[in-house]
């Protein structure tokens, strides 16, 4: 009896351990500041930031695209299930729409992103 018992939390152990390493398995790692810390209280971020996540949406005739929180991106393996997003300000060349993107630049005051700010960006890294 407690050796079947043994054997079953060995067994629900190693469907825990792999189900993980599955969960990361080709997701792009991002470094930087998660979306919904920045959202949180974006004012609170002085100076140059680097903002890690998922690429929701781009327009780009208006030089902006949507960010999504990279935890939420992963856990969920899809850009639509994020409550919330930041919107991003770029004047080069915008990132496709499920890219994983670290975004350097600085949260401004702006009424084209929800809130009333955006993150107004001076580079875009592809992961």
């Amino acid at each position: 009896m407690h050796h079947r018992i043994r054997l079953s939390f060995f067994a629900l152990g190693l469907a825990f351990l792999a189900g993980s390493a599955f969960a990361g398995f080709g997701f792009p790692s991002a470094k930087g500041l998660d979306v919904f810390d920045v959202l949180a209280d974006p004012f609170a971020y002085q100076g140059v930031i680097t903002v890690r996540g998922g690429v929701m949406a781009a327009d780009v005739g208006k030089g902006r695209f949507e960010l999504v929180d990279y935890r939420e991106y992963r856990g969920c393996r899809s850009v639509s299930c994020a409550p919330k997003w930041l919107t991003v300000l770029y004047d080069g060349e915008l990132p496709k729409k499920r890219d994983v993107v670290e975004v350097e630049g600085v949260i401004e005051k702006n009424a084209a992103g929800a809130g009333g700010f955006v993150l107004r960006a001076r580079e875009v890294r592809v992961k």
